[in-house]
């Protein structure tokens, strides 16, 4: 741990702990105005700095208290308890527990500290380390006789002792506002593996809070928790509305260097932790959109395999089967040389998702005996093509490079009402943009298929897009089946233009001419050789 003298650790704890309990209040720890034990006065704020203030403990499981350490109130139950000069992950329930508030007149309220949480299991940080609230409790009775309602609550991990986070503004519910007797506790508790928690600068004010835990750092709305375009999370703090799941072995994504990382290899121990871990969006709503691209930076070393970092986009996400249900976005990254160079991704959403409400997730995993570390900041979500809104795109594929305006069109195979195998020669787009076709000497001329609702070309199979105006890019999203992404293997060329292939995007840059030619250029057979483009949109030049 950070902490020196931690050999120091249980004799000076029980001290600490007599020493904190015993106070009597008033205490310099109180800022003004706050409640001198009583809590009868909002705002109320206690540091934890020299002492746990008017706050108790209990215990309920093992005899590993709250104590005052390190300037802040930490718990943790890894500790040596028989002597043998090694720690051991002890069973323990404990509860730091406020005191009773009097809220009667009080509209609405809500708290929030700032914390550090290191060594949980990502699966536990729900169900382990909690803030709760009651109306009965009394000290006499014990935290088993009261009813306590736990606060919706966000944690993330750290992989330092220096970085805090802070919670946001956690709701008090509305059942405990014009109440005399509000009590709030934290409760930690360890099972197989004990954490560490540590809390500082803890706060019960007037006002409603946002329900959720951390800073956005965005700039969207939100509707009934769903978030609108733009949106945005910067990871530099917290990890905002994304959410971890584990999804198998151990880890999870924490903010460390400012970023949002995933490494299954930790540093201290040189071991590497088998783990499937995802970086959830909240829900974002796409109504009304034609266009939306998402965009982020990142850092990738030490990659053992571009499936072990990916991108996905879903519009069924379920918390029950979090790894179900996703479809490919981004399959892969560039990795980088050093620590402080981010590469950029700039990529359309799928059509078929545009007017839904989706989420967004990084992927990360690794086995036991080695994984990469990948670094993500600067999430961005915004209606408008790839390269609007300042960002350039660069490397890792999938960008617009040319400059652009919102002036473009998007259609869908299915839209042109072709019948099953119908091959494919011209189509009209309804701005006068057309598409012709030609097999180019193959004997599978590019046809329309029902099942999966894409055009698809074959080997030495052309497309011609031709517009009035200059064309700045093309952007094509690809069917997966079976597990394949159609798009030829990246075997594409455009004349003019440069192509880029990420997940089942496709997109061909730099054409800054009124028509190009894209062509399949796979020299191999079945669906992998094949592009089977879903949708297709027209990006013109500014």
């Amino acid at each position: 741990m950070k902490k020196t003298f931690q050999f120091l650790a249980l004799a000076f704890a029980a001290l600490c702990f007599t020493a904190c309990e015993d106070v009597p209040a008033p205490y310099n720890i109180f800022s003004e105005g706050a409640g001198q034990g009583t809590g009868s006065h909002l705002p109320y704020t206690v540091t934890f700095e020299s002492s746990l203030g008017d706050f108790t403990t209990e215990n309920t499981v093992g005899d590993f208290p709250w104590t005052c350490q390190h300037s802040c109130a930490q718990i943790t139950s890894y500790i040596d308890t028989d002597g043998d000069g090694t720690k051991e992950n002890n069973p323990a329930t404990s509860w730091l527990i406020s005191p009773a508030f009097d809220l009667t007149g009080v509209e609405a309220a809500h708290v929030s500290f700032d914390y550090i949480l290191r060594y949980a299991n990502a699966s536990d940080l729900a169900t382990n380390y909690q803030v709760l609230v009651s109306k009965d409790y009394t000290k006499d009775a014990g935290v088993a006789a009261a009813s306590w309602t736990v606060l919706p609550l966000d944690l993330v991990q750290v992989s330092d002792w220096d970085t805090w986070t802070n919670t946001g503004n956690l709701n008090i519910p509305a059942a405990f506002c014009n109440t005399a007797n509000v009590t709030i506790a934290l409760r930690y508790i360890a099972q197989a593996k004990a954490a560490t928690w540590e809390v500082k600068n803890f706060v019960l004010d007037q006002g409603a809070g946002d329900q959720g835990a951390g800073d956005s750092g965005g700039g969207s709305g939100e509707e009934g928790g769903v978030k609108t375009l733009p949106y945005s999370e910067e990871f530099s703090t917290t990890l905002g509305g994304f959410k971890n799941y584990t999804t198998s072995g151990e880890g999870a994504w924490t903010i460390d260097y400012s970023t949002a990382k995933a490494t299954g290899y930790d540093n201290a121990s040189k071991v590497t932790t088998a783990g499937t871990y995802y970086l959830v969006s909240p829900e974002i709503s796409l109504a009304g959109q034609t266009a939306v691209h998402v965009s982020y930076e990142y850092i990738l070393r030490y990659n053992k395999g571009d499936e072990n970092q990916q991108v996905f986009i879903t519009d069924a996400f379920n918390e029950a089967t979090p790894a179900e249900g996703w479809t490919l976005l981004v399959d892969k990254h560039t990795e980088g040389t050093d620590w402080t160079t981010f590469a950029k991704e700039d990529i359309a959403i799928p059509a078929a998702y545009l007017g839904k409400t989706v989420r967004i997730a990084f992927r990360y995993n690794t086995n036991a005996e080695s994984g990469s570390t990948w670094e993500v900041k600067n999430f961005a979500i915004a209606a408008g093509a790839p390269g609007e809104g300042g960002n350039t795109g660069g490397e890792g594929g999938g960008s617009v490079d040319t400059p652009i305006t919102n002036d473009y069109i998007t259609v869908t195979a299915a839209s042109f009402g072709l019948e099953n195998q119908a091959a494919v020669t011209e189509l009209k787009l309804s701005d006068g943009t057309t598409l012709t076709f030609d097999g180019g000497g193959n004997t599978n001329p590019p046809k329309y298929y029902n099942a999966g609702n894409n055009i698809r070309m074959y080997p030495k199979n052309t497309m011609t897009v031709k517009a009035s105006k200059k064309i700045a890019a093309i952007v094509l999203n690809v069917d997966k089946y079976n597990g394949t992404i159609c798009n030829a293997s990246g075997d594409i060329t455009a004349n003019p233009g440069s192509v880029s292939t990420s997940g089942q995007v496709v997109t061909i840059n730099n054409v800054n001419a009124s028509s190009t030619v894209i062509t399949n250029t796979s020299t191999t057979t079945s669906t992998p050789s094949q592009i089977r483009w879903i949708s297709l949109t027209v990006y013109y030049v500014e």
